[in-house]
C-alpha cells in the first residue's frame, strides 16, 4: 500500500515537473518565425472581408445625377465592427511576451467611415467613396492600443432599374485597410536559437506591435426592393487582396548577454535561411518581421434601411464564407 502511494506521488511530481519545465521554456526564434508565417496567411483571408465595411447602402443603385430632378446623391456615415480570428494573433503575441486582454475566440475590430455616393451622368451607374480613421486608442482600460485606417471606393452599374421589379446592380471597387494592435510588455523577453551552439536574443522592456495592411480588389452583386418606408437588400461579394502582416518590437537588443554586433546579425540571418524560415530585420534597437500574402475572400451581405423622407437608416450584416467571420454596421445618410 505504501509503495503504491509513493509511486503515485512520484508520478504526480514528474507530471508537475514536466509541466513547469514546459511553462518556463524560453520561446524559440524558429517557433516565432513559423508563427508569423501562419499569422500572415490567416490574416490574408480575413483582411479583405474586414476592408468591405462601409458603402453597403440598401439601394442597389441610387439613380442618375444628370439628367435627373432631383439629382441623385447621398452623404452619411456608418459605425460597426468586424471580427478576426484571435488565435492566429495570440500565438505570435505570446512568443513575444504579450498576452492579449481578450478572453474570446475572435477579436472585434471597431470601425467607422464617412461615405458619399454620386449618381451617374447619362449612364445608369453610381460612384461611392469612403474613409475611416481611428488613432491608437487604449482598449478597455488596458495598455493595449489599436489603430485603424480604411479607405476605398466603388462604381456600380445598374443591371435592372425599373419601378416595379427590384433593382439589381453589379459593382467593382478598391479598398485599403491598415491596422494594428500593440502594447509595452515591460519585462525582458528572450528568444533562443541553435546555430553552432545555443544562442539567446534578449529584448529589454519591449514594446510589441502586431500590424497588418491590405489592398483589395472587390466585386459585388446586389439586389434591393423598396417597400414603402423599408428597403430590404441582399448581396454577394468576392475580393482578391494583396496583404502583409507581421510584428515589430522596439527594445534594446543584446545577443548572448553582449551588445549586438554585425557578426551576430549575420549569424541569425544565416540560421533563418538554413531553416527555410522568414527573415527578420534586427539591430540594437529592435526586431521586426513582415510576411506578404495574396488570397481571396467570399462574403454575403444584406439587411434593410428605414426610409424617412430624405434620410435613411441602414442596418447591415456581413458574413465571410472562408473563415466564418462576421460583421455588422449601422449607417445614417442623407440621400436624394
Amino acid at each position: 500500500m505504501k509503495n503504491r502511494i509513493k509511486m503515485r506521488f512520484l508520478v504526480i511530481l514528474l507530471i508537475l515537473g514536466v509541466s513547469l519545465s514546459a511553462f518556463a521554456q524560453v520561446p524559440d526564434l524558429e517557433d516565432l518565425q513559423k508563427g508569423v508565417a501562419d499569422f500572415s496567411e490567416g490574416l490574408a483571408k480575413s483582411l479583405p472581408f474586414n476592408s468591405t465595411l462601409g458603402l453597403n447602402w440598401s439601394d442597389a443603385y441610387i439613380g442618375k445625377f444628370f439628367p435627373s430632378f432631383p439629382p441623385h446623391f447621398g452623404v452619411g456615415g456608418a459605425l460597426g465592427f468586424s471580427t478576426m480570428e484571435l488565435p492566429i494573433i495570440e500565438t505570435v503575441a505570446g512568443y513575444l511576451g504579450y498576452k492579449l486582454p481578450f478572453d474570446l475566440n475572435r477579436l472585434f475590430l471597431p470601425a467607422y467611415v464617412a461615405e458619399a455616393r454620386l449618381g451617374g451622368i447619362i449612364l445608369p451607374f453610381d460612384v461611392g467613396v469612403k474613409f475611416g480613421y481611428l488613432p491608437p486608442l487604449g482598449l478597455w482600460g488596458s495598455n493595449t492600443k489599436m489603430n485603424y485606417l480604411l479607405l476605398g471606393g466603388d462604381i456600380r452599374f445598374a443591371l435592372l432599374d425599373k419601378k416595379i421589379p427590384p433593382k439589381i446592380s453589379m459593382g467593382i471597387g478598391f479598398n485599403h485597410l491598415n491596422g494594428g494592435i500593440g502594447t509595452k510588455v515591460g519585462e525582458t523577453r528572450e528568444l533562443t536559437y541553435q546555430e553552432n551552439g545555443p544562442h539567446s536574443i534578449a529584448l529589454e522592456s519591449p514594446e510589441v506591435n502586431l500590424g497588418w495592411k491590405t489592398f483589395s480588389l472587390d466585386f459585388k452583386l446586389q439586389v434591393s426592393k423598396s417597400l414603402i418606408i423599408i428597403t430590404p437588400y441582399l448581396g454577394l461579394g468576392w475580393s482578391y487582396a494583396w496583404s502583409r502582416a507581421g510584428y515589430s518590437v522596439d527594445a534594446k537588443v543584446t545577443h548572448d548577454s553582449q551588445p549586438l554586433e554585425q557578426s551576430d546579425i549575420d549569424t541569425i540571418k544565416a540560421y533563418l535561411r538554413s531553416a527555410g524560415l522568414e527573415d527578420i530585420s534586427i539591430d540594437s534597437s529592435g526586431i521586426s518581421s513582415i510576411v506578404r500574402n495574396r488570397d481571396f475572400s467570399l462574403r454575403t451581405f444584406g439587411g434593410f434601411s428605414i426610409n424617412l423622407a430624405a434620410f435613411k437608416v441602414d442596418f447591415t450584416g456581413l458574413y465571410s464564407f472562408r473563415d466564418k467571420n462576421l460583421g455588422a454596421s449601422l449607417g445614417v445618410r442623407f440621400q436624394l
